[in-house]
């Protein structure tokens, strides 16, 4: 049996947690019934509905108010029980009406300024003309007022759906002192009659005005009553009013005079009755005050007897012993003073006490503080238990002007006593200004019913306060915006109802707003104290009452106990809920919502607060959601708070407080959201086309995946979407593990096959659903989560979309759509299958390349899709017609939507592979290598897909935003090669530099050497030119030696080109080749020469390299002909050469001829792999092949039959010079070449050639003809005819070789330790059979290297034979005799050149004697 939906949901819970911690888990039930306000029916229950005879009353009046007067707010109920409930016909939404809503309070916009009261304020200059405004809650009016008029409206239901007048009326006209100076204001519950009210003004000289019925009146608003005050002092100023009874009032001025005002008389008619309390008849006062009365002496003294004190408020107390008499305490900026007043019996006066003093003592007292405490007081109220409350402020002169706000509970034990400081708290909220103790910014302290609950306004914060006991345990701060708060309610209507109600509530006006109601559930909060102090909120953190003492602020002195604190992740929290929920979707919502940290850096305990704000979000475990039947409605609700969470930390400057991971996760957050509300879009149109069973694709996607995770429900899809939105990225991955299989199990018959392409296509819509919005949505809010770059802190947390399961499933995606567009196509479509058909991608070749087939990105300039429509651009008529078709079978509207699809996954996959290859570069793990090789590859090919398909403008879209600049450039030639050059000039301007790069690389890579160094301006001249000297660096032996000279040439960079073409020489396989080259080195270095005239020793090593080179050229060159001219002459070949024609058969027989006239057949029976190898080189030679320094040592010396050219001709000289110094030639250029040679091959080389001129003599026989006794010069003349005296002299006096650093002894001229060298490393491979049929070396034996061994171990037998006839001694000898002809040689020189001086100088001194 499937378990229940309660069941599945507490199963959810644990599988895909909803983290119920993050806010509280349950709506307040305090605020429940507001929360279904649009579901319920009016309450015709309410208290405050008139009755039959006032709504008849109504009716007769109504047709004379005026339109131009009605008020244009919303209607709001009166604060009772219920006050949450809506009762007007169309109430405002909720939305609207909540301003803020916490677990225990909440503050509501109960109805908006009528037009005319909007008017008048917005006229008015609050900072030159005070203006006074108040709340009769009982009646359900409010008023505002300026020195010449008041406007009063009613504002609660029960009135306004009867009387929507405002009121106009005019206050006593001030005088020129009192122009700019607002009376004072009280408005009157009308007795009897519900919906209206009575208005009683004071000006501040002391005129009064009482309206007893302003909406019902006969006499309307002109008929009022007046009365005066006959103020002792004309200076003294009215400050403070005060309802203490029904129908009395006390006017209390700023000097501390206090009048008593009477609206009716003792029989009960409307009358106004003002007289002056006095002293006299207080308890206090005995004979000499009545002597003083009878004397004259006045018993009128204000309360505030010293210099510069002031009233700064009055308060109404409890009932006392005597009959309709009320307690009225009055309070200075120095005393507090106490009478009883009464209607019926005369005022006394109990007592007058330094209130500033007991307040500064008790502070010092219970707040253990050793230094002055100096005390403001601003206001007074009383509570319904009789004791004392007074707002004040505490300095320090350590705090200077910042304040510490205390609320002081004071209690006496009897009417007539002093009463004493019983409990004293500091609030949380703490200006950072002195507050004014008078005036319109002067603090108010508010007691609605007599407590427990108390506010204290400030211009813009009230902070409010439930009292248990001695001691504050609730508190929170509601601040304002820049419309600061304009009045409050009036005081508390005596007698206290016998119970008070479960909520205080206090009323305000504020501008900009209207009327407001800020409420406090009390019950609640005492309920919650009374368990436990230190009970555990609902989400793990605690709310207690601190025991230990506060500090004052911006010092450590101890100032109190007993104030309401919690941690600050919950402040925090609180604030963002309330400002996201409630402030930043209400445009006019007066509340700020702002906060601070003082935190350095980032702030933990904020981002702890955000992220569980945004999680609640996410799983819509929050209580301020309510839930929808309207999914998408709901979804996009939820988007818009996740956003405002982030919103609000960016507005309050409060973005770096958070790290980059946390923003990060915000965003993602929003992101999930943005994507739900998108997939559910798809969903709802899914519905609407009811496409088979592709269409429950994604509800039996989400069903498989909540029942994998073990949860069940009879709507998988809504639950899916109500409480588990944070796992959509998990659906993307089990969709890629078990979207393969379900489509290979559809393949098994044509149906299937049918449902298989459909789903692959309805699979492709739920992940662009799903990752595209929420990338989207990153980008779009890129700059309010500070997440662009990632410069600032590069993320190491792996966000959602890039999870490696994404990045394979959208290149499955990418994979299976193609194959789904040829698919289709080769049925349905020839136009877009013969694109496909010859299109081969990036990837697509065969390794082995042998059956590779021509793509046209190969060869892009020859070979082009240029003349194929691009259905994204403007489409030609053949397109139209192919779009025609496709319209008209649902196989070709598949195929299209699939194409449409290509270019969204190509983006997705890009961006995901990009984020996650940056996720693994800065958490350093090796696989970031490998993706970026394969995301690259993968890149290429994607983008290069688009063009078959007919979207070409998409694949140069996805290559500029992904910077595939080869991929670029290949579209620029394979889609538009008539108007590449525009192109190309376009994007070199977008991108400079890089996409020049990839431009020469492509020109290089197929040769396109012409327009590779066709360059036109200066920057193309000086990228190439780096891009050549690059190149060369990574291969000097590439393309770019041969060619870059020339762009050097043109730049007047001879010496770069100098260099180029002397590597371009040395590299070139051909002699001609090699000899212009070096040519035009030599020529270039000339003309650095003749520029710089520099010529130091870097410059002179060039020169001789460079000749050496040339000489290199010169001798091959000499080599050719000398072959040539052999072959001619003995074999009456051919007189000229056929350069470069292999396979001419006559060239071969050449070759071979010239082999065999060179070398005896002794050489060719001992050496036979060497001769083999001597015919390979002659080969080259012949074919004009540049030689190796090593493989030109082995032509001069290999050959042992090489005879002079007979002829007197200047080449038959040379030819014959060559061969006589062929092997003190091959010394020399091994001399000239060993600084590009390793000391191995140097060595060898050098080896090869002492061994094989030591083996070019017949030493055996010449020791047999000198060995014995034979004369000296016999022996000398027989060594003097050896080809070693010849070597040893042309090296020693002729090329000048150093000794004995290029000279060997036969003894060390084995090959014996070079064999391995000379046999594997350096011949056999280029005999081997891996050598191509194109190559110049062909294959040997299946035994080269051991065949080549055994002839240079031939070579070494032949050596050592020769040393047993005395080799060692006849070198010797030969040695000396070479050296001492060439020192005869040098004393000759010199003596010949000391006797051509010595004559000189004798003929100087005879022509002087002449």
């Amino acid at each position: 049996m499937p378990p229940t939906d309660q069941a599945a949901d507490s199963l959810a819970a644990q599988t895909l947690p909803r983290k119920k911690q993050v806010t509280e888990a349950k709506r307040p039930v305090w605020l429940a019934p507001f929360a279904q306000q649009a579901l319920q029916p009016n309450d015709t229950s309410n208290e405050h509905t008139t009755n039959s005879a006032s709504q008849a009353a109504l009716s007769e009046s109504e047709a004379g108010l005026s339109a131009d007067d009605a008020s244009k707010g919303f209607a709001s109920n009166a604060s009772k029980v219920d006050f949450l409930r809506a009762s007007d016909p169309e109430p405002q939404p909720e939305a609207d009406r909540v301003l803020l809503r916490g677990d225990k309070h909440a503050v509501f916009s109960i109805a908006s300024f009528p037009e005319a009261v909007g008017r008048q304020l917005g006229s008015v200059d609050f900072g030159s003309v005070p203006i006074r405004s108040g709340v009769n809650s009982a009646g359900g009016f409010a008023f505002v007022a300026t020195p010449t008029s008041c406007l009063v409206w009613p504002y609660d239901s029960a009135s306004s759906a009867m009387t929507s007048r405002v009121y106009r009326l005019a206050m006593p006209d001030p005088d020129d002192t009192t122009v700019f100076e607002t009376p004072l204001v009280a408005l009157v519950s009308a007795e009897n009659v519900q919906s209206d009210v009575g208005v009683l003004a004071c000006s501040p000289t002391g005129q009064l005005r009482y309206w007893d019925r302003v909406a019902f009146g006969l006499g309307g608003t002109d008929r009022f009553y007046t009365a005066n005050l006959d103020m002792p002092d004309a200076s003294d100023r009215c400050e403070r009013i005060i309802e203490v009874f029904s129908g009395l009032f006390v006017v209390a001025t700023a000097k501390g005079y206090l009048f008593q005002v009477l609206l009716q008389d003792s029989q009960g008619a409307t009358e106004l009755n003002v007289h002056c309390l006095s002293k006299g008849a207080g308890s206090r006062t005995g004979m000499l005050s009545r002597m003083s009365s009878l004397l004259g002496g006045s018993q009128f003294a204000p309360v505030a007897t010293d210099a510069g004190d002031v009233v700064v408020g009055i308060a109404g107390g409890e009932r006392t012993e005597i009959r309709h008499s009320r307690e009225l305490f009055v309070l200075t900026r120095q005393r507090l003073a106490k009478w009883v007043v009464s209607q019926s019996q005369p005022e006394k006066f109990m007592f007058s006490m330094d209130i500033v003093q007991t307040l500064s003592a008790a502070a010092a007292q219970r707040f253990d503080v050793d230094v002055d405490v100096e005390v403001d007081v601003y206001d007074i109220a009383a509570m319904r238990s009789g004791d004392i409350c007074i707002l004040a402020g505490l300095y320090t002169p350590q705090t200077g002007k910042r304040v510490q706000l205390v609320v002081g509970m004071l209690r006496g034990n009897r009417v007539s006593v002093e009463p004493e400081v019983v409990g004293l708290w500091p609030l949380k909220y703490a200006p950072d200004f002195r507050l004014c103790q008078t005036g319109h910014s002067q603090p108010q302290l508010v007691l609605p019913e007599g407590g427990p609950g108390m506010f204290a306004v400030f211009p813009k914060a009230i902070v409010g306060v439930v009292v248990s006991g001695t001691s504050a345990v609730f508190e929170e701060v509601v601040s304002f915006r820049d419309e600061g708060i304009l009045g409050t309610s009036s005081a508390p209507q005596f007698p206290y109802a016998s119970q008070s109600t479960s909520e205080s509530s206090l009323f305000l006006t504020c501008a900009g707003a209207g009327v407001l109601q800020v409420c406090i559930d009390k019950d609640k909060v005492l309920a919650s104290c009374a368990h436990s102090a230190n009970a555990e909120d609902q989400d793990g953190e605690f709310i207690s009452i601190e025991t230990s003492a506060a500090s004052w602020p911006g010092s450590g002195t101890r100032v109190g106990k007993a104030s309401v604190t919690s941690s600050p992740e919950r402040e925090y929290q609180t604030q963002i809920e309330q400002a996201v929920f409630f402030g930043l979707d209400n445009a006019h919502n007066p509340l700020s919502f702002a906060i601070t940290s003082h935190v350095t850096g980032v702030d933990s305990a904020l981002e702890t607060a955000v992220l569980r704000v945004s999680q609640s979000i996410l799983d819509n475990t929050s209580h301020f959601i309510v839930d929808r039947l309207d999914i998408g409605a709901h979804l996009n609700e939820r988007l818009r708070h996740a956003r405002a969470v982030m919103q609000f930390i960016s507005e309050g400057a409060l973005t770096p407080k958070l790290s980059h991971e946390t923003r990060a996760h915000l965003c993602a957050h929003a992101e999930k959201l943005a994507a739900a509300v998108a997939l559910w879009e798809y969903q709802n149109s899914v519905w609407a086309q009811k496409n088979g069973a592709a269409s429950q694709l994604l509800a039996n996607l989400i069903a498989s995946f909540l029942e994998s995770a073990g949860l069940q429900t009879s709507d998988p899809l809504r639950t899916f979407f109500r409480q588990h939105v944070a796992a959509i990225g998990d659906v993307l991955v089990f969709m890629s593990r078990n979207l393969a299989a379900l489509r290979r199990a559809l393949d098994d018959n044509e149906s299937g096959r049918r449902d298989s392409q459909l789903i692959s296509y309805e699979a492709n819509r739920i992940i662009i659903s799903i990752l595209q919005p929420a990338f989207m949505f990153r980008f779009q809010n890129a700059a309010l989560y500070a997440i662009g770059d990632l410069s600032d802190s590069p993320s190491t947390c792996e966000r959602w979309t890039e999870h490696s399961a994404v990045v394979d499933l959208l290149m499955q995606r990418l994979e299976a759509s193609y194959s789904l567009c040829r698919e289709i196509s080769g049925q349905h479509c020839a136009s877009i299958y013969e694109r496909i058909s010859k299109s081969v991608l990036p990837n697509d070749e065969d390794p082995s390349d042998l059956n590779r087939s021509l793509s046209i990105f190969d060869d892009a300039i020859s070979i082009s899709h240029a003349s194929l429509p691009d259905a994204t651009e403007a489409p030609s008529s053949e397109e139209a017609k192919m779009r025609l078709k496709l319209d008209a079978s649902p196989s070709l509207t598949l195929l299209r939507e699939t194409i449409d699809q290509m270019g969204p996954l190509a983006n997705l996959f890009f961006r995901a592979s990009v984020d996650r290859i940056s996720l693994l570069e800065n958490t350093g793990l090796s696989e970031a290598h490998a993706l970026v090789c394969r995301y690259e590859a993968a890149r290429s090919r994607y983008i290069m897909c688009l063009v078959p398909l007919a979207r070409a403008s998409v694949a140069f879209r996805l290559a500029v935003e992904y910077r595939d600049l080869a991929s670029l450039v290949m579209l620029v030639f394979a889609t538009d090669s008539e108007n590449a050059a525009m192109h190309l000039r376009a994007y070199t301007e977008r991108f400079g530099r890089d996409f020049a790069d990839v431009l020469f690389a492509y020109y290089e890579k197929r040769q396109a050497w012409a327009s590779l160094l066709y360059t036109q301006d200066a920057d193309f001249d000086s990228w190439l030119k780096r891009y050549v000297d690059s190149r060369m660096v990574e291969n000097p032996h590439g393309p770019m030696a041969q060619i870059g000279w020339i762009h050097d040439v043109k730049m007047n960079d001879f010496g770069a080109a100098a260099a180029k073409l002397a590597r371009a020489g040395r590299d070139s396989l051909e002699v001609d080749q090699a000899r212009t080259m070096l040519s035009l080195s030599k020529l270039a270095f000339i003309a650095v020469e003749a520029e710089d005239a520099v010529n130091d020793d870097t410059t002179q090593e060039a020169h001789s390299r460079l000749e050496d080179a040339l000489e290199m050229c010169q001798i091959q060159e000499s080599l050719s002909r000398y072959f040539t001219v052999i072959v001619r002459n003995n074999r009456d070949y051919a007189p000229e050469l056929v350069w470069k024609r292999r396979d001419d058969v006559s060239d071969k027989k050449a070759v071979l001829d010239a082999a065999m006239l060179t070398t005896t057949s002794n050489c060719r029976h001992d050496f036979p792999a060497l001769y083999t190898v001597f015919n390979e080189l002659l080969r080259c030679i012949w074919n004009g092949r540049m030689l190796s320094v090593e493989d030109l040592v082995d032509v001069l010396t290999f050959p042992d039959n090489m005879s002079c050219i007979e002829g007197s001709s200047d080449d038959a000289e040379q030819y014959n010079v060559l061969v006589r110094e062929r092997y003190s030639l091959a010394v020399d250029i091994l001399s000239r070449a060993s600084m590009n040679l390793s000391e191995q091959t140097r060595e060898a080389t050098l080896r090869t050639i002492w061994r094989r001129v030591f083996l070019s003599d017949d030493w055996p026989e010449i020791h047999q003809r000198i060995g014995g006794n034979v004369p000296d010069s016999e022996l000398r003349q027989e060594l003097e005819c050896t080809r070693l005296y010849n070597v040893l002299q042309s090296c020693l006096a002729t090329r000048e070789l150093a000794h004995p650093d290029w000279y060997l002894l036969p003894i060390d001229s084995f090959a014996t330790s070079d064999l391995d060298y000379l046999a594997s490393t350096r011949l056999a491979p280029r005999f081997s059979s891996d050598v191509t049929p194109d190559s110049e070396w062909k294959p040997l034996s299946a035994t080269t290297s051991p065949a080549i061994q055994k002839d240079y171990s031939a070579e070494d037998n032949y050596l050592r034979t020769a040393i047993k006839c005395n080799l060692g001694s006849y070198y010797s000898e030969i040695l000396r005799m070479v050296t001492d002809q060439i020192a005869h040689s040098t004393r000759s020189v010199h003596n010949s050149s000391d006797m051509d001086a010595q004559a000189s100088t004798e003929t100087d001194s005879m022509m002087e004697f002449d």
